[in-house]
Protein backbone atom coordinates (compact mmCIF):
# COMPACT_ATOMS: atom_id res chain seq x y z
CA UNK A 1 0.00 0.00 0.00
CA UNK A 2 1.22 3.23 -0.99
CA UNK A 3 2.05 6.30 1.72
CA UNK A 4 -0.82 8.11 -0.07
CA UNK A 5 -3.23 5.28 -0.17
CA UNK A 6 -2.73 4.72 3.52
CA UNK A 7 -3.23 7.81 4.97
CA UNK A 8 -6.60 8.31 2.46
CA UNK A 9 -7.38 4.77 4.52
CA UNK A 10 -6.29 6.11 7.89
CA UNK A 11 -7.89 9.61 7.31
CA UNK A 12 -11.44 8.14 6.34
CA UNK A 13 -11.23 6.03 9.32
CA UNK A 14 -10.70 8.57 11.97
CA UNK A 15 -13.70 10.75 10.11
CA UNK A 16 -16.14 7.63 10.41
CA UNK A 17 -14.91 7.02 13.82
CA UNK A 18 -15.39 10.08 14.84
CA UNK A 19 -19.03 10.70 13.60
CA UNK A 20 -20.22 9.07 16.17
CA UNK A 21 -21.25 9.03 19.67
CA UNK A 22 -19.78 7.53 22.82
CA UNK A 23 -20.48 8.31 26.62
CA UNK A 24 -17.60 10.43 28.44
CA UNK A 25 -19.12 10.86 31.97
CA UNK A 26 -19.30 8.22 33.60
CA UNK A 27 -15.76 6.64 32.57
CA UNK A 28 -16.69 3.91 30.31
CA UNK A 29 -14.52 0.45 30.62
CA UNK A 30 -11.30 0.32 28.29
CA UNK A 31 -11.91 4.53 27.36
CA UNK A 32 -9.07 4.54 25.47
CA UNK A 33 -10.39 2.14 22.64
CA UNK A 34 -13.91 2.95 22.66
CA UNK A 35 -13.25 6.53 22.49
CA UNK A 36 -11.47 5.89 18.96
CA UNK A 37 -14.20 3.25 17.94
CA UNK A 38 -17.64 5.19 18.29
CA UNK A 39 -19.46 2.88 16.03
CA UNK A 40 -22.82 0.96 16.86
CA UNK A 41 -22.03 -2.92 18.45
CA UNK A 42 -22.70 -5.99 16.23
CA UNK A 43 -24.54 -8.98 17.80
CA UNK A 44 -20.96 -10.80 18.50
CA UNK A 45 -19.60 -7.32 20.49
CA UNK A 46 -22.58 -7.12 22.43
CA UNK A 47 -22.65 -6.28 25.35
CA UNK A 48 -20.69 -3.16 26.02
CA UNK A 49 -18.15 -3.44 23.00
CA UNK A 50 -17.11 -6.51 24.70
CA UNK A 51 -14.01 -6.38 21.87
CA UNK A 52 -11.92 -4.39 24.05
CA UNK A 53 -12.63 -6.46 27.33
CA UNK A 54 -13.54 -4.66 30.21
CA UNK A 55 -10.53 -2.96 31.84
CA UNK A 56 -10.85 0.07 34.45
CA UNK A 57 -9.83 2.86 33.37
CA UNK A 58 -11.53 4.89 35.82
CA UNK A 59 -13.93 3.83 38.56
CA UNK A 60 -16.70 6.00 38.59
CA UNK A 61 -17.98 6.54 42.36
CA UNK A 62 -22.23 6.80 43.01
CA UNK A 63 -24.14 7.73 45.94
CA UNK A 64 -27.94 6.38 45.71
CA UNK A 65 -30.37 9.41 45.06
CA UNK A 66 -27.86 11.82 44.14
CA UNK A 67 -27.93 13.87 40.93
CA UNK A 68 -25.07 12.43 38.16
CA UNK A 69 -24.67 13.54 34.80
CA UNK A 70 -24.99 11.44 31.52
CA UNK A 71 -22.19 13.46 29.28
CA UNK A 72 -21.06 12.33 25.90
CA UNK A 73 -18.13 12.53 23.61
CA UNK A 74 -18.58 13.05 19.74
CA UNK A 75 -20.58 15.31 17.34
CA UNK A 76 -22.98 13.43 14.78
CA UNK A 77 -26.47 12.87 16.97
CA UNK A 78 -28.00 11.42 14.28
CA UNK A 79 -31.01 13.57 14.75
CA UNK A 80 -31.16 12.32 18.39
CA UNK A 81 -33.35 9.05 19.13
CA UNK A 82 -34.35 6.97 22.43
CA UNK A 83 -32.18 6.18 24.95
CA UNK A 84 -32.11 4.16 28.55
CA UNK A 85 -29.68 3.79 31.32
CA UNK A 86 -29.60 1.14 32.84
CA UNK A 87 -27.54 -1.45 35.58
CA UNK A 88 -26.31 -4.77 36.22
CA UNK A 89 -23.73 -6.29 39.04
CA UNK A 90 -21.75 -8.00 36.86
CA UNK A 91 -18.37 -6.66 36.66
CA UNK A 92 -17.67 -8.14 33.58
CA UNK A 93 -21.23 -8.44 31.15
CA UNK A 94 -21.76 -11.32 29.06
CA UNK A 95 -24.39 -12.13 26.95
CA UNK A 96 -26.05 -14.08 29.63
CA UNK A 97 -26.27 -10.71 32.09
CA UNK A 98 -29.27 -8.83 33.24
CA UNK A 99 -29.74 -4.99 32.53
CA UNK A 100 -32.27 -3.25 34.52
CA UNK A 101 -33.52 0.23 33.27
CA UNK A 102 -33.12 3.16 35.74
CA UNK A 103 -34.06 5.72 33.30
CA UNK A 104 -35.51 6.03 29.69
CA UNK A 105 -35.31 8.96 27.48
CA UNK A 106 -37.29 8.55 24.05
CA UNK A 107 -36.98 11.14 22.23
CA UNK A 108 -33.73 13.85 21.80
CA UNK A 109 -31.02 11.63 23.11
CA UNK A 110 -28.07 12.41 23.34
CA UNK A 111 -29.07 15.87 21.78
CA UNK A 112 -30.55 16.90 18.29
CA UNK A 113 -28.19 19.75 17.03
CA UNK A 114 -25.38 18.33 18.90
CA UNK A 115 -24.93 16.15 22.26
CA UNK A 116 -25.50 17.76 25.79
CA UNK A 117 -25.96 16.31 29.15
CA UNK A 118 -28.45 14.30 31.22
CA UNK A 119 -29.13 14.12 34.69
CA UNK A 120 -30.18 10.95 36.39
CA UNK A 121 -30.03 8.98 39.91
CA UNK A 122 -29.53 6.16 40.98
CA UNK A 123 -32.46 4.29 42.62
CA UNK A 124 -32.37 3.05 46.19
CA UNK A 125 -33.05 -0.38 44.88
CA UNK A 126 -29.68 -1.00 43.11
CA UNK A 127 -27.27 -3.08 45.50
CA UNK A 128 -24.34 -1.31 47.28
CA UNK A 129 -20.95 -2.60 45.92
CA UNK A 130 -19.25 -2.55 42.31
CA UNK A 131 -21.19 -2.65 39.19
CA UNK A 132 -22.15 -2.23 35.88
CA UNK A 133 -24.08 1.34 34.41
CA UNK A 134 -25.18 0.78 31.06
CA UNK A 135 -25.91 3.39 28.34
CA UNK A 136 -28.02 2.16 25.07
CA UNK A 137 -29.22 3.99 21.77
CA UNK A 138 -30.79 4.03 18.77
CA UNK A 139 -30.51 6.84 16.64
CA UNK A 140 -33.31 8.22 14.45
CA UNK A 141 -31.66 8.44 11.86
CA UNK A 142 -28.29 6.63 11.05
CA UNK A 143 -28.61 5.63 7.61
CA UNK A 144 -30.07 1.42 9.08
CA UNK A 145 -31.95 0.10 12.05
CA UNK A 146 -27.98 0.22 14.72
CA UNK A 147 -27.37 -0.51 18.53
CA UNK A 148 -25.03 1.93 20.57
CA UNK A 149 -24.26 0.70 23.64
CA UNK A 150 -21.43 1.82 26.36
CA UNK A 151 -20.77 0.34 29.78
CA UNK A 152 -18.81 1.91 32.54
CA UNK A 153 -17.42 0.23 36.21
CA UNK A 154 -19.66 1.81 38.89
CA UNK A 155 -19.26 1.98 42.66
CA UNK A 156 -22.40 2.08 44.57
CA UNK A 157 -22.86 3.81 48.10
CA UNK A 158 -25.91 4.45 49.68
CA UNK A 159 -28.05 1.49 48.53
CA UNK A 160 -29.74 -1.55 49.15
CA UNK A 161 -28.32 -4.77 50.86
CA UNK A 162 -29.83 -6.85 48.07
CA UNK A 163 -30.43 -6.89 44.62
CA UNK A 164 -34.69 -8.30 45.15
CA UNK A 165 -35.50 -4.37 44.47
CA UNK A 166 -33.44 -4.36 41.31
CA UNK A 167 -35.25 -7.41 39.89
CA UNK A 168 -37.97 -5.86 39.89
CA UNK A 169 -37.42 -2.96 37.38
CA UNK A 170 -37.52 -3.84 33.81
CA UNK A 171 -35.43 -4.99 31.30
CA UNK A 172 -33.12 -3.00 29.00
CA UNK A 173 -34.68 -3.08 25.69
CA UNK A 174 -32.61 -4.39 22.60
CA UNK A 175 -33.00 -4.30 18.86
CA UNK A 176 -31.48 -3.84 15.71
CA UNK A 177 -28.99 -6.65 16.35
CA UNK A 178 -30.18 -9.52 17.08
CA UNK A 179 -31.41 -12.86 14.73
CA UNK A 180 -35.27 -11.55 15.18
CA UNK A 181 -37.06 -8.99 13.26
CA UNK A 182 -37.39 -6.58 16.34
CA UNK A 183 -36.33 -2.80 14.71
CA UNK A 184 -36.29 0.79 15.31
CA UNK A 185 -38.70 2.72 13.22
CA UNK A 186 -36.27 4.41 10.10
CA UNK A 187 -36.65 7.94 10.63
CA UNK A 188 -38.32 8.23 14.26
CA UNK A 189 -37.50 7.93 17.49
CA UNK A 190 -38.44 4.76 19.11
CA UNK A 191 -40.93 4.48 21.78
CA UNK A 192 -39.91 1.51 24.50
CA UNK A 193 -42.95 -0.71 25.49
CA UNK A 194 -41.69 -0.76 29.24
CA UNK A 195 -39.64 2.01 29.86
CA UNK A 196 -39.87 1.97 33.46
CA UNK A 197 -41.52 4.38 35.86
CA UNK A 198 -38.35 7.04 35.59
CA UNK A 199 -39.34 8.30 31.79
CA UNK A 200 -38.21 11.61 30.36
CA UNK A 201 -39.89 12.82 27.28
CA UNK A 202 -37.59 14.43 24.98
CA UNK A 203 -40.31 16.89 23.32
CA UNK A 204 -39.48 16.10 19.90
CA UNK A 205 -42.94 14.90 19.16
CA UNK A 206 -41.01 11.85 16.91
CA UNK A 207 -41.58 9.21 18.97
CA UNK A 208 -42.53 5.38 17.05
CA UNK A 209 -43.42 1.97 18.11
CA UNK A 210 -40.71 -0.31 17.40
CA UNK A 211 -41.39 -3.02 14.62
CA UNK A 212 -41.47 -7.06 14.37
CA UNK A 213 -41.24 -9.53 17.25
CA UNK A 214 -40.04 -7.13 19.92
CA UNK A 215 -41.53 -8.05 23.24
CA UNK A 216 -41.64 -5.93 26.72
CA UNK A 217 -37.29 -6.17 26.26
CA UNK A 218 -36.54 -6.24 22.46
CA UNK A 219 -34.83 -9.26 21.17
CA UNK A 220 -31.98 -10.71 22.49
CA UNK A 221 -28.58 -10.92 20.12
CA UNK A 222 -27.80 -14.65 19.26
CA UNK A 223 -24.47 -16.01 19.19
CA UNK A 224 -22.71 -15.79 15.84
CA UNK A 225 -22.29 -18.81 13.99
CA UNK A 226 -20.40 -19.57 10.50
CA UNK A 227 -21.80 -21.16 7.88
CA UNK A 228 -25.52 -21.45 8.97
CA UNK A 229 -27.46 -21.95 5.89
CA UNK A 230 -29.71 -18.73 5.03
CA UNK A 231 -33.35 -19.30 4.69
CA UNK A 232 -34.85 -17.77 1.57
CA UNK A 233 -37.92 -15.29 1.70
CA UNK A 234 -41.62 -17.15 1.14
CA UNK A 235 -42.72 -16.29 -2.57
CA UNK A 236 -46.08 -14.67 -2.03
CA UNK A 237 -48.61 -16.10 -5.32
CA UNK A 238 -51.76 -13.97 -5.35
CA UNK A 239 -55.11 -15.31 -7.06
CA UNK A 240 -55.90 -14.28 -10.77
CA UNK A 241 -58.19 -15.11 -13.76
CA UNK A 242 -55.05 -15.28 -15.85
CA UNK A 243 -51.60 -16.86 -15.34
CA UNK A 244 -48.89 -14.91 -13.76
CA UNK A 245 -45.74 -15.13 -14.92
CA UNK A 246 -43.16 -16.01 -12.39
CA UNK A 247 -40.87 -13.62 -10.92
CA UNK A 248 -37.50 -14.22 -9.80
CA UNK A 249 -37.22 -15.32 -6.49
CA UNK A 250 -35.98 -12.62 -3.70
CA UNK A 251 -32.55 -13.55 -1.97
CA UNK A 252 -32.33 -12.58 1.82
CA UNK A 253 -30.26 -10.13 2.90
CA UNK A 254 -29.52 -8.07 5.77
CA UNK A 255 -31.85 -5.15 5.98
CA UNK A 256 -35.26 -5.20 6.41
CA UNK A 257 -37.51 -3.32 4.02
CA UNK A 258 -40.82 -2.33 5.19
CA UNK A 259 -43.92 -3.52 3.93
CA UNK A 260 -45.69 -2.44 0.77
CA UNK A 261 -48.27 -3.11 -1.91
CA UNK A 262 -47.04 -3.46 -5.42
CA UNK A 263 -49.18 -4.04 -8.59
CA UNK A 264 -48.34 -6.54 -11.00
CA UNK A 265 -49.97 -6.70 -14.29
CA UNK A 266 -50.80 -10.28 -15.82
CA UNK A 267 -51.16 -11.40 -19.37
CA UNK A 268 -53.87 -13.57 -20.49
CA UNK A 269 -53.30 -16.49 -23.13
CA UNK A 270 -53.45 -16.29 -27.13
CA UNK A 271 -57.15 -16.33 -28.07
CA UNK A 272 -58.99 -15.99 -31.36
CA UNK A 273 -60.38 -13.13 -30.72
CA UNK A 274 -58.69 -9.38 -29.91
CA UNK A 275 -58.33 -9.23 -26.28
CA UNK A 276 -59.39 -5.74 -24.34
CA UNK A 277 -57.75 -5.99 -21.65
CA UNK A 278 -56.15 -8.60 -18.95
CA UNK A 279 -57.31 -8.85 -15.17
CA UNK A 280 -54.34 -7.02 -12.58
CA UNK A 281 -53.52 -9.04 -9.34
CA UNK A 282 -52.19 -6.71 -6.05
CA UNK A 283 -49.65 -8.96 -4.38
CA UNK A 284 -48.07 -7.64 -0.90
CA UNK A 285 -44.09 -7.55 -0.83
CA UNK A 286 -43.49 -10.24 2.00
CA UNK A 287 -42.09 -7.51 5.30
CA UNK A 288 -38.99 -10.42 5.93
CA UNK A 289 -35.80 -9.09 4.16
CA UNK A 290 -35.83 -9.18 0.83
CA UNK A 291 -33.12 -8.05 -1.99
CA UNK A 292 -34.87 -8.07 -5.49
CA UNK A 293 -32.51 -9.49 -8.44
CA UNK A 294 -32.06 -6.43 -10.73
CA UNK A 295 -32.08 -7.86 -14.65
CA UNK A 296 -28.23 -7.61 -15.92
CA UNK A 297 -27.49 -4.48 -17.77
CA UNK A 298 -29.76 -2.39 -15.91
CA UNK A 299 -29.18 0.08 -13.21
CA UNK A 300 -31.18 1.51 -10.80
CA UNK A 301 -31.60 5.67 -11.05
CA UNK A 302 -29.45 8.11 -9.88
CA UNK A 303 -32.19 10.70 -8.35
CA UNK A 304 -30.77 14.38 -7.03
CA UNK A 305 -30.74 14.68 -3.27
CA UNK A 306 -29.97 16.89 -0.73
CA UNK A 307 -25.54 16.51 -1.09
CA UNK A 308 -23.42 19.00 -0.45
CA UNK A 309 -20.84 17.77 -2.70
CA UNK A 310 -20.39 15.56 -5.39
CA UNK A 311 -18.18 11.88 -5.25
CA UNK A 312 -18.58 8.39 -6.25
CA UNK A 313 -21.83 6.95 -6.21
CA UNK A 314 -21.45 2.89 -6.14
CA UNK A 315 -20.20 0.58 -3.91
CA UNK A 316 -20.01 0.55 -0.10
CA UNK A 317 -17.62 3.58 0.24
CA UNK A 318 -16.68 6.54 -1.69
CA UNK A 319 -13.97 9.86 -1.72
CA UNK A 320 -14.56 11.82 1.51
CA UNK A 321 -15.78 15.05 0.37
CA UNK A 322 -16.71 18.41 2.21
CA UNK A 323 -20.09 19.52 3.48
CA UNK A 324 -20.93 22.55 6.18
CA UNK A 325 -22.95 21.69 8.74
CA UNK A 326 -21.80 18.87 11.44
CA UNK A 327 -23.56 16.48 12.47
CA UNK A 328 -25.73 16.74 9.25
CA UNK A 329 -27.08 13.80 7.17
CA UNK A 330 -25.41 14.48 3.27
CA UNK A 331 -26.56 12.37 0.22
CA UNK A 332 -24.52 11.72 -2.59
CA UNK A 333 -26.91 10.54 -4.74
CA UNK A 334 -29.95 8.60 -4.01
CA UNK A 335 -27.29 5.21 -3.26
CA UNK A 336 -24.89 6.90 -0.67
CA UNK A 337 -24.77 9.20 2.62
CA UNK A 338 -22.61 10.61 4.97
CA UNK A 339 -22.73 12.28 8.24
CA UNK A 340 -20.68 15.97 8.21
CA UNK A 341 -17.98 15.97 10.38
CA UNK A 342 -15.48 18.87 10.75
CA UNK A 343 -16.25 19.55 7.67
CA UNK A 344 -15.78 16.43 6.13
CA UNK A 345 -17.82 13.47 5.04
CA UNK A 346 -17.20 9.61 3.88
CA UNK A 347 -19.47 8.38 1.57
CA UNK A 348 -21.31 4.94 2.72
CA UNK A 349 -24.26 2.90 0.64
CA UNK A 350 -27.72 3.21 2.45
CA UNK A 351 -29.67 0.23 4.15
CA UNK A 352 -31.05 -1.97 1.27
CA UNK A 353 -35.04 -0.97 0.64
CA UNK A 354 -33.62 3.08 1.55
CA UNK A 355 -32.84 5.97 -0.62
CA UNK A 356 -30.89 9.42 0.58
CA UNK A 357 -32.56 12.74 -0.69
CA UNK A 358 -32.23 16.11 0.93
CA UNK A 359 -30.88 15.21 3.87
CA UNK A 360 -32.99 12.44 4.86
CA UNK A 361 -33.41 8.71 4.74
CA UNK A 362 -36.34 7.00 3.40
CA UNK A 363 -37.72 3.99 2.24
CA UNK A 364 -37.49 3.31 -1.23
CA UNK A 365 -40.79 3.27 -3.47
CA UNK A 366 -41.02 0.24 -5.59
CA UNK A 367 -42.77 0.35 -9.14
CA UNK A 368 -43.82 -2.34 -11.31
CA UNK A 369 -44.40 -1.54 -14.92
CA UNK A 370 -47.62 -2.64 -16.32
CA UNK A 371 -46.49 -4.23 -20.08
CA UNK A 372 -48.28 -3.52 -23.52
CA UNK A 373 -50.73 -6.10 -24.27
CA UNK A 374 -51.70 -6.33 -27.95
CA UNK A 375 -54.41 -8.30 -29.79
CA UNK A 376 -53.64 -10.65 -31.55
CA UNK A 377 -54.85 -10.64 -35.51
CA UNK A 378 -56.54 -13.82 -37.07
Amino acid sequence: MSFRSALFAASAFIAATNAHITISNPVPYSADQVKIDKAAITADQFPCKSQYGFKVTQMNSMKVGEPQKLEFDGSAVHGGGSCQLSYTTDTEPTKDSVFKVIKSIEGGCPGVDGTKSFEYTLPDSIPNGHGTFVWSWMAKMSGAPEFYMNCAPIDVTGGASDASGLNALPDMFIANIASTTCTSPLNHAVKFPNPGENLEDGGTNDVEDPTGDCGAKGSTPATPSSGAPVESSPVVSAPASAPVQTAPAASATAAPVQSTLATIATSAPAASAPVASAPIASVPVASSPVSATIPSGTAPANSGSGSETGGSTGGSTGSPGSCSSDGAIVCNGADQFGICNGGSVVWQAVAHGTTCSNGNIQKRTMYYARPALHARRI
